[in-house]
């Protein structure tokens, strides 16, 4: 790699590595913020857990109607996607709340956090049931350092005493045992819908299924100014702030990277308590709290490296394709997808693909003329320069198919009715080229195109261009939407010559890196 790509890759990976750490602190600060309302101002930790998961999901919801409202009324209508984020949203997200909340109510927001992690522990143990093997030495370490954590907290050093209430301790451990099913329940729906989608929905529906049982309007809450800022802060921060940090890292840094550097949680939310709150924290707490990290670190899956040494975004190395993940962060980071550069071995199918594509130009009454484009011979090439990339999910099925070329393009040379945002003929050449974009019939409205365009994005900013082109047929508009969607500028319209001279005229457009 030189010098113009090792660049803009070392400065997306250091802005991946902040936005983890950064999550992390929030997802502890929300911690600490909980155990001021509870401590000081005497709010019942159901009636925080009410109100943070209906104002969250409005949040949630918000952001997801303004990204891809169709993709919200497309799960709507799917009833077992509907009964899956049902079962997520009381059995993963409102126990998860509960029980996380409850443990700080008898313990503290550090104590609580790092109890919640032994759940990571639980995950791996059932992955290892799952695939019928036995935990491997790192594993068994990280169990060890799960259990050393616990005595830790709840002696304080003393096998003779309890060091903390025996609810608490429950509390905790019924937390951990929630973070198992917050982080396994969603795997499919999160692979079909999304995060954003899957979360907002799940949020609703466990924030109302709460309100419905506690009754919050009915408890003597009463909210002054401090007490409101840490409740906003809870939600603005805490949730919908952290997770959107941590999605930024997973995009940059890759998601076991980021999961990794969020097992900064428990130390964030024991060193705010301490600063903010003047939690106490004992020799003990902070030896268990270094406990909990390691276990994070060692039961945590590691990735191994993608074709062409990048790192690679799947988080099921090393398990079959029907198994769970380990634990690779939270929930929301599950079922992402990730591409890679074609093979020969992969002709056959990236042909199946492109011959999809062809369909869907047809369905939308779009005529592409007798002649296949691509040829098999340009297909070919292009796979030999590693210009055509194949995009899989999570199991390794291919979903879709891009080329991102970074040769002149002679369509581009011959000039454009509007203009480019960049000089076509400056030296060195500052755009790249997106071509070929197909994507299978089953994976379409799940986001699968957004991922192409971001990627093929990250792929020309890698390899050291300050722009990427892409021209569609004019009445391609759902690619057109999705394009301007994405950041791309409509500049204008170009004439596209096949090899027989017939020409074409494609809308054009242009995303600045």
């Amino acid at each position: 790699m030189d010098a113009a790509t090792a660049a803009p890759v070392r400065r997306h990976m250091a802005r991946g590595v902040a936005c983890s750490l950064a999550g992390g602190v929030c997802w502890g600060f929300s911690g600490t913020c909980a155990q001021l309302l509870m401590d000081s101002y005497g709010v019942d930790a159901l009636w925080i857990t009410c109100a943070r998961m209906v104002v969250a999901a409005v949040c949630f919801l918000l952001v997801t109607v303004l990204r891809d409202w169709r993709s919200l009324a497309a799960v709507l209508r799917d009833w077992r996607s509907m009964v899956q984020i049902a079962a997520f949203a009381l059995f993963g997200i409102l126990l998860t709340q509960v029980s996380y909340l409850v443990t700080i109510g008898y313990t503290s927001a550090g104590t609580g956090t790092a109890i919640e992690q032994v759940g990571l522990a639980f995950i791996m143990l059932y992955v290892c049931v799952r695939a019928r093997r036995l935990p491997r030495a790192r594993e068994v370490a990280g169990l060890l350092c799960a259990l050393a954590g616990m005595f830790a907290f709840a002696t304080q050093g003393d096998p003779g005493n309890l060091a903390i209430p025996p609810e608490g301790l429950a509390w905790g451990l019924l937390s951990a045992v929630a973070l198992a099913f917050y982080t396994l329940l969603p795997v499919r729906v999160l692979e079909k819908w999304g995060a954003l989608t899957v979360t907002g929905l799940a949020m609703l529906f466990g924030g109302v299924a709460a309100s419905a049982a506690v009754r919050p309007w009915e408890m003597p809450v009463q909210l002054p100014a401090e007490a409101l800022a840490a409740l906003a802060a809870i939600v603005l921060v805490g949730t919908l702030g952290a997770y959107m940090l941590y999605l930024q890292g997973i995009a940059d840094a890759g998601p076991v990277k980021a999961s990794l550097l969020c097992s900064i949680e428990p130390v964030s939310a024991m060193v705010i308590s301490l600063l903010w709150l003047h939690v106490p924290v004992t020799p003990w707490d902070a030896l268990g709290c270094a406990a909990i990290v390691c276990m994070v670190l060692l039961v945590t899956e590691r990735e191994k490296p993608a074709a062409g040494g990048q790192e690679g975004g799947a988080a099921l190395a090393g398990a079959k394709a029907e198994d769970p993940p380990l634990f690779a962060g939270r929930a929301s980071e599950l079922g992402y997808y990730a591409d890679r550069p074609a093979t020969r071995e992969d002709f056959a199918e990236v042909s199946r693909l492109l011959a999809a594509g062809r369909d869907s130009m047809a369905a939308l009454g779009i005529d592409e003329g007798p002649k296949k484009y691509p040829s098999s011979r340009r297909l070919m090439h292009s796979i030999k320069n590693g210009t055509c990339h194949v995009v899989e999910d999570a199991h390794g099925r291919p979903l879709a198919v891009f080329a991102v070329s970074f040769s002149p393009d002679k369509n581009y040379a011959r000039g454009i009715k509007g203009a480019w945002l960049t000089d076509t003929l400056a030296c060195p050449q500052p755009y790249a080229e997106l071509h070929w974009v197909a994507v299978d019939g089953y994976a379409r409205r799940r986001g699968v195109g957004a991922f192409v365009l971001d990627r093929a994005c990250e792929i020309a900013r890698a390899g050291g261009r300050s722009s990427l082109r892409a021209d569609v047929y004019r009445d391609n508009v759902p690619m057109r939407r999705l394009l301007e969607k994405r950041g791309f500028a409509h500049c204008g319209t170009v004439e596209v010559r096949d090899v027989f001279g017939r020409q074409k005229r494609r809308a054009a457009y242009e995303r600045l890196l």
